[in-house]
């Protein structure tokens, strides 16, 4: 019989299956690119679907620190992709987007449960703000996308709004 996800989860994060492990994925996509990037850590080829739609997965070492809960609402994912392959395909497509653009690179975080590649248990969607080059590898910050920048510039202050002094 199978289970649903949230029992799939709470079995896997109570008992700590040897045989199941997470696996996290990465899809890299800007409209500069001539393709979209489907990453994930497992040392194989594979595939993943999401809603139907098969992925064919690319092996390559990446490092993912996840944002934490920090007092502020700029919570930062900070990602090194290993870019050392024969082609350097991930380092070439990163170079076709143009330095001047407004266009944010698209990075959508899903992770997986390994003994169901067809439903994700986190999925993240996050736009690039920095891209650094070290040898072998590319550190991209990305962040959840700013929907709310502009601000109505009204400050409110108890002497406006009297009833906002109880709750300051």
């Amino acid at each position: 019989m199978s289970l649903d996800l949230e029992s799939r989860l709470r079995a896997f994060l109570a008992s700590a299956p040897q045989t199941v492990h997470p696996v996290q994925t990465l899809e890299i996509s800007h409209s500069a690119m001539s393709q979209t990037f489907h990453l994930w850590r497992e040392p194989y080829a594979g595939t993943t679907s999401v809603a139907g739609v098969a992925r064919a997965m690319r092996p390559v070492n990446f490092e993912i620190k996840l944002a934490g809960s920090e007092g502020h609402l700029d919570q930062k994912f900070s990602i090194a992709i290993d870019t050392v392959d024969p082609d350097n395909t991930l380092r070439n497509e990163l170079d076709r987007i143009p330095v001047a653009t407004l266009e944010k690179i698209v990075i959508v975080y899903r992770e997986f449960l390994s003994d169901d590649l067809t439903a994700p248990q986190a999925t993240a969607r996050l736009q690039v703000e920095a891209i650094s080059y070290v040898k072998g590898a590319a550190n991209l910050t990305a962040v959840s996308p700013r929907l709310n920048m502009l601000r109505t510039g009204e400050t409110y202050t108890p002497k406006d709004i009297p009833m906002l002094r109880g709750f300051l």
